[in-house]
């Protein structure tokens, strides 16, 4: 009780000041590189293993540096084949979100309403990029993200528009502790940018950017400042502010506050806190812009892979880092095998004295050049008579090495539950369910990949319920999309008492007129295939259909 006596004391001083916003920043932002340090040097490991940087530098090094000769470093790209197919399974099988009514204040059509909206915020933000481009970051490193902004409709409008951004450096974006693998349950968060000087002046004029002004900051100077770049900072943080929460008797909850009704209509009541969002961009040494978000939600969504705690540390790796010893063995043993080639001499002729006597140049080059025939002498310097000069066989590569290249590439195959057939390949005397079932576990050894990010989707969904009534706060007519992809019409009037209401018209037609802000809504994911895709393969159908009959 004393702590909480404590809390409600601190939530009743006056708005903090600048400083006190940054000095809080600075610290919880170094509790994010400290806590998440060690998991994200495994990550961009990860990350650049993908991208074919597979030997270890002093490894390479040394190969690269012998004394007797460089030897091969061959990269074998066996990974990227599996990424590809788990980040197009993800495309095939698009999420979608689906809005539904909650309490009685709600209406199924303005569940619709909010549907049509969410989808057309999608297409205008190309939203798809913005999700696979963080399910391929969770796929390769473990995590990713996607984020939502809010900006003017153009340079001239003051209405503003809601918008999906793409995250394309996971690395640039630290959230604070957290349990959920969307990461919704995080007290604050940040998202960096490394400005070019010359464009930091121009956006901040009268900002701090000198490399002297960061002096006074040692531990962090190198993090903000450096080579001529700014990292500017977007941070989203919770205040809170005590309430003391009225039950009436006719079932409704109001703020003591704002209550001045009689006492005998109070059936109970207790304390409680409100939470608001704000949001704003800062350096290490001074606050840019501030104002409050306008959302219940910090607005960046986490793409999880696959974790698992340990001694209270999250540990989070994707598709890459189970595979990577037996992809480093492949590109030893393939490297091996080239150096065995290249070091084997090339097969000699052998023959008596006197032999290569006749056409001696063309013998001298035989290893060099494709000769239709070549001459010999059939008599020695002796004057015997002897067989024909014969090639000696090559050296043997050794079998096993071969063998061991088809195990390596099976080890890689099982470190990511990923078959022969998922990838296309069949295999000869192999049926086809054999086959299928193949495919099925390959599929269902990847499938939290994809259930992550519809879980991700899910939670973007529940932004975008909050968001839209607060963005669009004013009457006005907009847009909405369906699910094939026609845009419709929508009449919002935020003043109205209902969710949905209908008017007649002069010309007799039924006018839907909604208020996205009463009521509660839900959000889920369904994953399936796209509408045109269902379209199509409907079409087919019906045509083969109507074929056979």
């Amino acid at each position: 009780m004393a702590q909480d006596s404590e809390d409600s004391e601190e939530e009743l001083k006056p708005a903090r000041t600048d400083e006190e916003i940054l000095e809080e920043a600075r610290e919880r932002l170094k509790h994010c590189i400290d806590d998440s340090s060690e998991e994200r040097k495994k990550q961009k490991d990860d990350l650049l293993f993908s991208t074919l940087e597979q030997w270890p530098a002093n490894v390479k090094n040394d190969r690269e540096t012998d004394p007797n000769g460089a030897r091969p470093c061959l990269t074998i790209d066996q990974i990227n084949q599996y990424i590809v197919q788990v980040v197009n399974d993800m495309r095939q099988n698009r999420p979608a979100v689906k809005v539904r009514p909650v309490d009685d204040e709600a209406d199924i059509e303005t569940a619709e309403i909010f549907q049509g909206i969410i989808r057309h915020i999608e297409d205008q933000s190309i939203a798809q990029i913005a999700y696979m481009t963080a399910g391929e970051s969770a796929v390769r490193v473990g995590e990713g993200y996607f984020r939502f902004i809010t900006e003017y409709e153009d340079e001239k409008s003051f209405n503003q528009v809601i918008r999906i951004k793409r995250v394309p450096d996971m690395f640039s974006v630290y959230l604070g502790p957290h349990i959920m693998p969307t990461g919704e349950d995080c007290e604050y968060g940040f998202v960096f940018e490394d400005v070019p000087e010359a464009k930091f002046r121009r956006l901040y004029p009268k900002a701090k950017y000198h490399q002297t002004d960061f002096d006074g900051m040692p531990d962090f100077k190198d993090y903000w400042f450096s080579q001529k770049k700014i990292r500017v900072a977007e941070y989203f943080y919770f205040e809170y502010q005590p309430v003391t929460l009225l039950f009436l008797a006719d079932g409704t909850t109001v703020d003591a506050k704002t209550y001045d009704g009689p006492e005998k209509n109070i059936q109970d009541k207790r304390e409680t806190r409100t939470r608001t969002t704000k949001w704003c961009k800062l350096t290490g040494i001074e606050i840019l812009e501030k104002r409050d978000w306008a959302g219940k939600y910090i607005p960046i969504v986490k793409v999880t892979g696959k974790e698992s705690w340990i001694d209270g540390k999250r540990v989070i790796w994707g598709l890459v880092r189970p595979a990577k010893d037996s992809l480093r063995m492949y590109n030893y043993v393939a490297s091996t095998i080239v150096e065995k080639f290249a070091l084997a001499p090339k097969a000699p002729f052998i023959g008596a004295v006197g032999q290569f006597a006749t056409a001696g140049d063309r013998w001298k080059n035989a290893n060099k050049v494709n000769y239709a025939y070549l001459e010999y002498d059939a008599i020695d310097v002796n004057g015997a008579v002897v067989n024909a000069p014969q090639r000696q066989q090559p050296a043997a590569i050794e079998a096993a090495l071969y063998q061991f290249l088809a195990t390596c590439r099976e080890d890689v195959q099982a470190s990511l539950g990923m078959f022969k057939a998922s990838l296309g390949k069949e295999q000869p005397n192999q049926s086809g369910k054999a086959i299928l079932a193949l495919t099925r576990e390959s599929d269902t050894g990847t499938f939290h990949f994809s259930d992550n990010l519809s879980l991700s989707i899910q939670y973007g969904g529940r932004i975008l319920v909050d968001l839209s009534p607060k963005i669009m706060d004013t009457k006005q007519v907009i847009r909405v999309l369906g699910e094939d992809g026609k845009h419709q019409t929508a009449n919002l009037n935020p003043d109205q008492p209902q969710s949905m209401t209908k008017n007649q018209t002069l010309d007799g037609s039924i006018q839907k007129i909604y208020n996205l802000g009463v009521g509660t809504y839900d959000v889920t994911a369904t994953e399936g295939q796209s509408y045109n895709t269902k379209r199509i393969e409907a079409s087919a159908l019906f045509t083969e259909l109507t074929t056979k009959a």
